[in-house]
């Protein structure tokens, strides 16, 4: 496979589900809508980092491993006063190639937290109240680190990471559409 196969081909296999997600966390532009998109995205990354504590780690990912931004979603909800949502569970399946997918969608976030972080400045929000996930989110290049490791792994399944991506991005696009 060619450096950039890999994630190309899960890019394109996902673009309509990646749509969907990025529709729904639409567009903040004021407070209130920050703190539905905060209150979402609580409900969708604190399962997956929960589930990710117990896995056995690819040998493949080396020292690599995902930002986990559970802490500053909390202080985030904190800083107005929001209540921790209730969780539901998400037990994908952790074989490696489904951990790359859902790593896929995990890390990629990354790119568009960026974005966001933009966003909630305009609403005097920043990495140290309102919007310090993002702040961690858009730090660094965890995303180039990760995509060396994707398209080095071995054995690796793109069938597989391909389900767990949807599922992660299905996982998501719910906690986004619930209110």
């Amino acid at each position: 496979m060619n450096e950039t196969q890999r994630r190309w081909i899960l890019r394109n296999r996902t673009a309509e589900a990646h749509a969907i997600v990025d529709a729904a966390v639409g567009a903040f532009d004021d407070l209130d809508s920050y703190k539905r998109y905060l209150l979402a995205t609580y409900r969708f990354r604190i399962p997956l980092e929960r589930r990710l504590e117990n896995v056995d780690w690819p040998v493949g990912l080396g020292e690599w491993r995902p930002r986990r931004i559970g802490a500053q979603l909390q202080a985030d909800l904190d800083d107005f006063g929001l209540p921790f949502p209730d969780l539901e569970q998400f037990d994908p399946p952790l074989e490696q190639s489904r951990i790359y997918g859902a790593l896929y969608v995990l890390e990629g976030s990354s790119l568009g937290a960026r974005v966001l972080l933009r966003r909630a400045e305009t609403l005097g929000l920043s990495g140290d109240f309102g919007a310090r996930h993002l702040a961690v989110l858009s730090a660094g290049d965890s995303w180039r680190g990760f995509l060396t490791q994707l398209e080095a792994v071995q054995p690796f399944d793109i069938d597989l990471a391909t389900s767990a991506s949807l599922d992660t991005f299905a996982v998501a696009a719910q906690a986004f559409q619930r209110d």
